[in-house]
């Protein structure tokens, strides 16, 4: 009993190692993969929430007008994918807020564990709780490509896949380090369980029978529909600081803050909040206020603004006095030179 439990151990090491990312999809099978869709000319949406370096998805996607989507929880791997990739989150999926009914075409290699199989852990299998979340996220009519070991497409997991998926195929990897298999097919929209599509591919999975290897196409099989580029929603909360950076650097907000900061010539400078009427204008070019050069291309010129004060008296004579008053009232002139040199003025 101790050896097995140790045995387990390192099992459950190694595994955990492979799913740090020491162990990705190989570029054979991604060639082979790739040879069986049929990829439209305008932009698609092409996603991976076990993403690793991005490698396997650049491979798949390359020479297309996929827009790719990945996330990964492993910092080495993430810096790596982020390079590749259009658009990256760094955590794990269920740390992202993203749009359901979302993608195109979904490549899912997830992590799997062996503690969830003894009758005493009834903790749902890693590769059984990604597939049931993420099936979520790829839209109907959406391909949905599965790779795990041979061994883990168990009955509940197939049921799963015949539920959710038409047009199914599995194929065998090409690579025999991990005896990992793929199955591919198109999302329905509404689920449905075939019993005899289960009992099909069950036997397709069998040990000992001998399942075909990931072929290399002239023809496609599968076509991708185009969209579904632009999710609504597509954010992580664990923060990327660079990503960050670059994020706002092109926000509105950003550039309005360059906007508000950065010196003005004085015509721009001193512009009212909301438009101004005619004599609010005038008050501020006499007053001053925007002196200096005024306009652009023919209609350029420097302006001048001058208020002068003069007193008005006037007198009132009655039978019993005389009334004088004083006023005072203001002239208001402008003098300009336009960009040839002419020189004008203009008073009240």
């Amino acid at each position: 009993m101790a050896a097995d439990n140790m045995k387990g151990m390192f099992d459950r090491t190694l595994r955990n190692k492979i799913r740090m990312g020491n162990f990705e999809s190989t570029e054979q099978d991604m060639l082979c993969l790739r040879s069986l869709f049929q990829f439209p000319s305008k932009p698609f949406s092409v996603a991976d929430f076990c993403a690793g370096s991005g490698r396997a998805l650049e491979v798949l996607t390359q020479e297309t007008a996929a827009v790719t989507f990945g996330i990964e929880p492993n910092e080495e791997k993430y810096l790596q994918m982020r390079d590749r990739l259009s658009h990256a989150l760094y955590g794990g999926y269920e740390e992202c807020r993203i749009s359901r009914d979302t993608f195109r075409l979904f490549y899912l290699n997830p992590p799997y564990d062996t503690d969830s199989n003894t009758v005493e852990d009834k903790t749902e299998r890693k590769e059984k709780r990604f597939l049931r979340h993420l099936l979520l996220y790829v839209s109907v009519d959406g391909l949905l490509v599965y790779n795990i070991p041979r061994g883990r497409m168990t009955s509940d997991i197939v049921k799963m896949l015949v539920a959710n998926l038409d047009d199914i195929r599995v194929y065998q990897s090409h690579d025999d380090t991990y005896d990992q298999v793929y199955a591919i097919g198109r999302k329905r929209k509404q689920k449905f369980l075939d019993r005899n599509e289960v009992e099909r591919i069950l036997g397709l999975l069998e040990e000992g029978s001998d399942l075909q290897r990931l072929p290399l196409l002239d023809d496609p099989i599968y076509k991708v529909f185009p969209g579904n580029v632009t999710p609504k929603l597509f954010r992580s909360n664990r923060i990327d600081v660079d990503q960050l950076r670059e994020i706002v650097h092109h926000s509105a907000l950003h550039q309005k803050g360059k906007e508000w900061s950065t010196p003005k010539p004085p015509a721009l400078r001193l512009q009212p909040l909301l438009p101004d009427k005619e004599m609010h204008r005038v008050l501020r070019m006499a007053s001053g206020r925007l002196n200096g050069k005024v306009g652009k291309g023919n209609l350029l010129h420097v302006l001048k603004g001058i208020v002068k004060k003069e007193v008005v008296t006037s007198v009132e004579e009655t039978e019993s006095e005389i009334i004088q008053s004083d006023r005072d009232t203001f002239r208001i002139s402008f003098k300009m030179v336009d960009r040839y040199g002419n020189m004008r003025k203009l008073e009240n």
